[in-house]
């Protein structure tokens, strides 16, 4: 099983964390300008309002960069190094950085299209965790993903919409 960290629930969390338990990862789009931003910016990156009307994320998105982590900032994670951490921009534009999953022996590129899951945390109490994975990764069924051969993703599922 892939080691999914503990998030804790904050009042600027809550509700995307109340929307990724449905399987749908929240966005922000601007009541002034209608530029779409993550779930974490509290203002328009674009004409700085505040004010915006929520909107859901597709599901894909594309590879923008990433690093094999070979030592982990988490202690969630440490027992499944390495692993890959990636920046990817969702079709709808905001960037997210997430958790690559990759098959054995898949190399990763620039632009490679991935797909948006979310996973519920690994002791059951956490707050959902957003993942992305290759589309090889997808079609196997979560089984072997890279980073020391992981086994399937407990509760992880992909956006609905």
């Amino acid at each position: 099983m892939i080691a999914v960290p503990r998030v804790l629930r904050t009042t600027d969390s809550a509700d995307f964390s109340d929307y990724a338990r449905l399987g749908k990862l929240l966005l922000r789009r601007c009541d002034s300008c209608g530029a779409v931003r993550g779930p974490q910016e509290r203002f328009c990156p674009h004409c700085h309002a505040a004010a915006h009307m929520m909107t859901y994320a597709q599901g894909s998105a594309s590879l923008v960069s990433w690093a094999v982590m070979h030592r982990s900032p988490l202690p969630a994670l440490e027992e499944r190094i390495p692993f890959t951490a990636g920046i990817v921009e969702l079709t709808e534009g905001p960037w997210l950085l997430v958790r690559v999953l990759t098959a054995p022996g898949e190399a990763l590129r620039a632009g490679m299209e991935l797909e948006i899951w979310i996973a519920a945390a690994g002791d059951g109490e956490g707050e959902p965790l957003v993942l992305a994975q290759t589309k090889q990764v997808s079609r196997a069924g979560h089984r072997q993903a890279r980073s020391g051969g992981e086994g399937a993703i407990s509760g992880c599922r992909r956006l609905s919409s």
